[in-house]
């Protein structure tokens, strides 16, 4: 029998897939009664601390928005910055729009485009007075 050659069978691994855990929005939606706050900074560091400037407030009941200046020459340029909406680089690039999603907006700081050296906190809730 020569001449003959033998066939080899190659079997082929399974693939595996790993998926990344997905990650679960707790906050979905505004509760009433809640407050939610972003502390927006000035990138300063290595030199000195960075500085807080303004705050940024979404009432849960009212679903209003509202400014609290900390830093009095930035207020001009904060005013401005919350009255658009908010752009999250990244692939891909989300613009986020304040009239008609006040509450993902407010939720987007912490990911945010918000312009030379600024940046915005996590997120933090507490119970309104």
């Amino acid at each position: 029998m020569v001449g003959k050659t033998k066939k080899v069978l190659k079997t082929k691994a399974a693939k595996v897939v790993k998926e990344e855990p997905k990650e679960v929005n707790v906050l979905s939606s505004p509760i009433t009664g809640m407050i939610y706050e972003t502390t927006i900074l000035i990138k300063n560091e290595p030199i000195s601390k960075d500085q807080k400037i303004a705050k940024v407030l979404f009432n849960g009941s009212t679903k209003e928005i509202s400014l609290v200046p900390i830093e009095p020459r930035y207020e001009a340029r904060m005013e401005g910055l919350i009255e658009g909406d908010m752009l999250i680089k990244g692939p891909p690039t989300i613009l986020v729009s304040k009239e008609e999603t006040p509450f993902e907006w407010i939720k987007s700081f912490p990911k945010a485009f918000l312009g030379n050296k600024l940046y915005g906190s996590e997120l933090i809730t507490y119970y309104e007075d």
